[in-house]
């Protein structure tokens, strides 16, 4: 539990237990290690009295012996001048020893704790290594794991690596980094959970998902695009061959709707998350044409924001949303307004009830007036949009 050196030049006497030390030093600085526990004081020349407790114990310090703490002061007593050749190379030996004890062990155990790691868990399961296996050998699994095919996959990391700077690391490859960001995002998972699954600590995981994160928001931002001018001035041909809606809805250049898609927020800010659904949210207004195609895409409203607020939103802050020509327009349901660029159904009155939904259509009688059999056309023409929102959540 202790250990106790005496100096012959001028006496010294450390001592270390378990609950404290004492060490005094009348000689020249010196810095030693107790083995028993491991704690490091140093002495100035006129000598001192140092105590410490279990508390102040250094964990994991690197064992300096108090044997060569006592032979580093017992040569420094003596004069340079009465030093011999060995014992010159001896102070000179075990100096750079203490050097590399105090100084660069912790260095190098810091380096291979947090830079040299690899997965945590490598157990049958466990692991990238064991997940790559599975989704090479079962198309079904990699669907169900990363909602694509292994193909499309393989096609989307080289994209992000050639195009939009994702490099892997050392211990992680850029398949396994998307694959984790796949399946947080495709499976509302937390990062633990999954950090479990691929065998990575939470810290990876973190940093892992927020490299791929930004690489995907640029790959986003060059295949999500607003119509330019001249698109919306084009007239699509699946809308002049189609009677139903043509050329009644000649103006036609896109659907919008809004949905809401879960997220976990802090408690503090669920009030503004809180949906009409009971649950928190994102409200996200998006846009798209007769190919179900996402054209436009706002998103990060709260979910306690209504659809026209979301619309307001988008119209003032964000130059990228363009409002259609003058004789163009969106075509959306009850939750915009009716105005310049916006067409909306026909709405019921206090004393007239007006059908709008395709399900009161398919479910009931046909259209019983010109508005109804507008609404039921112009529904039609709007699902597109919901469409296209069920295929993006089956992803």
């Amino acid at each position: 539990m202790g250990n106790t050196s005496k100096s012959t030049a001028m006496g010294n006497t450390s001592n270390c237990t378990a609950m404290g030390t004492t060490a005094k030093c009348p000689t020249m600085k010196f810095t030693f290690k107790c083995s028993a526990v491991g704690y490091t004081t140093k002495c100035s020349p006129v000598g001192y009295t140092t105590k410490c407790s279990s508390m102040d114990f250094i964990p994991n310090a690197p064992q300096w012996s108090p044997q060569n703490a006592y032979r580093i002061c017992q040569l420094r007593s003596q004069s340079s001048h009465s030093l011999t050749h060995d014992e010159r190379i001896e102070l000179w030996n075990l100096k750079n020893e203490q050097v590399e004890e105090l100084m660069i062990q912790p260095s190098l155990s810091y380096y291979n704790r947090y830079f040299e790691r690899g997965p945590v868990q490598t157990g049958s399961g466990v692991g990238w290594r064991n997940v790559w296996g599975r989704l090479q050998e079962d198309d079904a699994a990699c669907r169900q794991l990363l909602r694509m095919s292994l193909d499309v996959f393989r096609s989307l990391c080289d994209i992000l690596q050639s195009k939009y700077g994702l490099h892997p690391t050392m211990n992680v490859s850029i398949e396994e980094s998307v694959a984790m960001f796949l399946q947080i995002c495709g499976h509302n998972e937390v990062q633990i959970d999954v950090g479990i699954w691929f065998g990575r600590t939470q810290e990876t995981m973190n940093r892992k998902f927020f490299e791929v994160l930004m690489a995907t928001e640029l790959l986003a931002c060059d295949y999500v695009k607003t119509p330019t001018r001249q698109e919306l001035l084009r007239i699509p041909e699946s809308l002049q061959t189609d009677r139903r809606y043509w050329p009644y809805f000649s103006g036609f250049v896109g659907a919008m709707d809004g949905v809401h898609v879960c997220v976990k927020v802090k408690p503090e800010l669920q009030g503004m998350y809180w949906n009409r659904h009971d649950w928190t949210s994102f409200n996200i207004m998006a846009i798209c044409d007769l190919n179900m195609l996402f054209t436009y895409v706002w998103n990060g409203a709260p979910g306690s924001y209504h659809d026209t607020a979301v619309l307001t939103m988008a119209e003032n802050s964000d130059s990228e949303f363009s409002l259609p020509l003058v004789d163009k327009y969106y075509v959306f349901d009850y939750g915009y307004p009716n105005k310049q660029g916006f067409l909306a159904p026909y709405r019921s009155s206090r004393n007239r009830v007006i059908r709008y939904h395709m399900s009161h259509f398919n479910n009931g009688p046909p259209p019983k007036n010109k508005q109804e059999l507008f609404n039921r056309c112009h529904a039609s023409l709007r699902s597109v949009i919901e469409r296209t929102f069920e295929v993006w959540k089956k992803k």
